[in-house]
C-alpha cells in the first residue's frame, strides 16, 4: 500500500473524521471490520510487524491464527481512531472504569511524575480523560509520525480534545527535549512517554522480553533517575462501544541505591518489561505495534 494509504497516514485519519460526522453509528462497525480485512492484504509492512510481534506473545500459535489476530488488531486500531475522532468532534459521553485507581490519584496529587505507556488501546483519549478528571496538564512525548501531515493532525486533535491541557513533543527533537522534560519534572509537571519500542536513533538497551532480548528505550528511566521522579505504568484499553478501562500499575522507582547508574536503569527496565508482558498477554488485540521490535 502506498505511503498515502499507509495504516498511519493522514488519509485515514481524515477519512474517519468525515465518517464520524456523516455515517450513522450503526454502520461504523461493518465499515471498520471491512477496512481491517483490507489492511490484512494491503498493509504489508504493518502486517509483517504485527505477525512478528504476536509471535513473541504467542510463540506456539499457528501462523494462520496469528493472521486472523492481525485483522482483529487492525479493527481495534480503527475503533481507537474512530473513538478519538468522535470524542473530539461530537463530544459524546464515554464510559470508563479505573483499575488500581489509587495509583492515578497518587500521580495526580504528586509533584511530578512520568507516565509510561505503550502503543495500545487509546492513549490519546485516555490522556484527555485524565486531564479532564484531575485538572492536570500533561506533556505527551510521541514517536515521530511516518506522515508529517498525520503528525499535524494528531497535534491539533490532542489540543482540541484536551482543551489545550496536553502539549505534544516528539522523541526525535534531540537533547533539547530531554533537558526540557527534566525541567518540567523538576517543576512538578506530568509527562507521558511510550516505552514499548525504539524509533530512529533513540537511546536504548537490551531487555529480556517474552524470552527474547529486544531493545527498549532507556530515556524514561534515565529521566526518572536524574529527576528522582517515579514512573507510573498506565494503559488505556477499549472495553466496548465508547467504553474504556484505565489500568494503573505500581510505580517503578529508579534509585541510585540500586547500584551504579547503569544497574539502576537496567533494574527498572526489567520491572517495566514484566509489567508490559502482563498487559500484552491479556490485551494483545490492542497492541498497535506496526514496527517490529529489534
Amino acid at each position: 500500500m502506498g505511503s498515502r494509504f499507509a495504516v498511519e497516514s493522514v488519509f485515514w485519519r481524515r477519512f474517519i473524521d468525515s465518517a464520524v460526522l456523516r455515517v450513522p453509528a450503526i454502520f461504523l462497525r461493518p465499515l471498520i471490520w471491512s477496512a481491517a480485512f483490507l489492511f490484512l492484504f494491503a498493509a504489508g509492512r504493518a502486517r509483517k510487524s504485527l505477525l512478528r510481534n504476536l509471535g513473541l506473545i504467542r510463540p506456539r500459535s499457528l501462523r494462520l491464527l496469528n493472521y486472523l489476530r492481525v485483522i482483529r488488531v487492525f479493527a481495534n486500531f480503527g475503533w481507537s481512531l474512530t473513538d478519538s475522532a468522535a470524542y473530539r468532534i461530537l463530544k459524546p459521553r464515554f464510559r470508563y472504569e479505573v483499575e488500581s485507581a489509587r495509583f492515578l490519584e497518587q500521580l495526580a496529587a504528586g509533584k511530578g511524575g512520568i507516565v509510561l505507556t505503550a502503543h495500545m488501546g487509546n492513549y490519546d483519549l485516555g490522556a484527555a480523560l485524565f486531564t479532564e478528571r484531575f485538572h492536570r496538564k500533561m506533556k505527551m512525548v510521541r514517536a515521530p509520525e511516518p506522515d508529517a501531515l498525520a503528525a499535524q493532525h494528531v497535534d491539533l486533535a490532542l489540543q482540541q480534545s484536551s482543551a489545550g491541557a496536553i502539549e505534544v513533543g516528539y522523541s526525535n527533537d534531540g537533547k533539547s527535549l530531554g533537558l526540557e522534560l527534566l525541567n518540567d519534572l523538576r517543576d512538578g509537571e506530568i509527562i507521558c512517554i511510550q516505552g514499548d519500542r525504539v524509533i530512529g536513533e533513540l537511546a536504548r538497551i537490551p531487555v529480556r522480553f517474552f524470552d527474547r532480548n529486544v531493545f527498549l528505550p532507556n530515556g524514561p528511566f534515565v529521566l526518572a533517575l536524574v529527576s528522582e521522579t517515579p514512573i507510573y505504568p498506565l494503559f488505556v484499553v477499549r472495553g466496548g462501544y465508547r467504553k474504556y478501562k484505565i489500568i494503573g500499575r505500581e510505580p517503578i522507582v529508579c534509585r541510585r541505591s540500586d547500584g551504579s547508574r547503569e544497574e539502576a536503569v537496567a533494574n527498572a527496565m526489567r520491572k517495566w518489561a514484566r509489567v508490559l508482558e502482563e498487559i500484552l498477554v491479556e490485551y494483545w488485540p490492542q497492541w498497535f505495534a506496526f514496527s517490529p521490535l529489534r
